[in-house]
């Protein structure tokens, strides 16, 4: 297989034109009851509760006044948090790590501990894009500029970085086992590395225009098949091939109706099976089964605090529900949260909670 040159300008580009930073003031967190926003809507049975959204870390972190704040003024806001442009984000236990582009950073935001902070420093972390959570707790960042891939442990202390910036530049990634299937922007194409050294163990499809190759490959995700589903942006589609690399379904294609795309990016595949995939043009997430029936859309530029801006990044969880269980109405119950990255907006991170009404 031969690879086609890397063009550093063309990543830029696609940085740049990932980043969506809105001009409004950011909201405080809002509540779920009373109201409760549900998906789909009466009369129809709730699978789908709204329970919150922020932009920053106001309304988390408990300032304490002084007599230095007295005399200077209080700290600014970039000191608690405010979310800019994020794009990538993940979530174990009640924390929500959020990849910010506009601000070159990972936040933190520990829904138990009330408290915030940052992963990494500066120097280790230039344009974090995507991160990827193992079963240890384990953080993989995936760093554009840098071209490479951060790796933090359980208690977000700096480990290593891996990847060769001369051959890919990893957008996403996800986690089978003992190896990492990367997303190489660059080349268009998916790299299996060893999870511990980084080596290039393999790769697969290529640019272009067929069937099995992909043209602007942004976010990827394992499904309980074992099988890799890939959105790729340019196409409008969302290619599944199995972890050997081989094409075996596509998903949607070019449109403005229920099944179809016009810009899909991050996409979640949830433990019962179903693929949330969040589309930045029509600004909603559709549900569809991986074989890729239909299920349910939600979302949708609405003013409220559940409105959607130019979705990107999603991330499923069923570790962190007791962090948002003051935001459940009566009688719902939650199987797992979704979590949505708006790039556009003051809504900036979107919490919903997947589950059931009781009778």
């Amino acid at each position: 297989m031969t690879d086609p040159t890397r063009t550093v300008p063309a990543i830029v580009m696609l940085v740049l034109a990932l980043v969506a930073v809105g001009c409004s003031s950011a909201p405080k967190a809002e509540t779920g009851p009373p109201g409760a926003v549900f998906y789909p809507p009466p009369p129809d049975q709730p699978r789908l509760q709204f329970l919150t959204s922020f932009s920053d870390a106001e309304f988390l972190v408990q300032k304490k006044s002084s007599f230095a704040e007295f005399v200077v003024g209080t700290p600014d806001q970039e000191a608690i948090g405010k979310i800019h442009g994020p794009y990538g984000l993940a979530a174990n236990r009640g924390k929500v790590y959020i990849c910010d582009i506009a601000k070159h950073r990972v936040h933190i935001f520990d829904f138990v501990g009330r408290s915030y902070a940052q992963l990494g420093t500066p120097e280790q972390i230039l344009g974090p894009v995507n991160i990827t959570l193992d079963a240890d707790g384990t953080k993989y960042v995936c760093d554009t500029q840098k071209a490479r891939v951060v790796v933090y442990d359980a208690q977000d202390r700096f480990v290593r970085y891996l990847g060769d910036p001369d051959r890919c530049t990893p957008i996403d990634l996800a986690i089978q086992g003992e190896e990492l299937y990367v997303v190489n922007i660059s080349r268009s194409t998916i790299e299996v590395w060893s999870k511990t050294t980084g080596e290039l163990l393999r790769y697969f499809s290529s640019k272009g225009m067929e069937p099995d190759q992909l043209r602007m490959p942004t976010n990827l995700d394992i499904g309980p098949d074992g099988n890799l589903y890939v959105t790729d942006t340019e196409l409008c589609t969302v290619k599944v091939f199995s972890p050997e690399g081989k094409l075996l379904r596509l998903i949607g294609e070019p449109g403005d109706r229920p099944g179809y795309f016009a810009r899909p990016k991050g996409i979640a595949i949830d433990p019962q099976g179903n693929m949330y995939v969040a589309d930045a043009q029509w600004e909603v997430i559709q549900i569809f089964t991986t074989q890729g029936k239909t299920l349910l859309y939600f979302g949708g530029a609405d003013a409220g605090p559940q409105g959607m801006g130019m979705p990107a990044g999603l991330f499923v969880d069923d570790t962190s529900l007791d962090a948002f269980r003051s935001y459940l109405a009566p009688g719902f119950e939650p199987k797992y949260l979704l979590f949505v990255a708006n790039q556009f907006g003051v809504n900036k991170i979107g919490v919903y909670a997947f589950g059931t009404m009781k009778p």
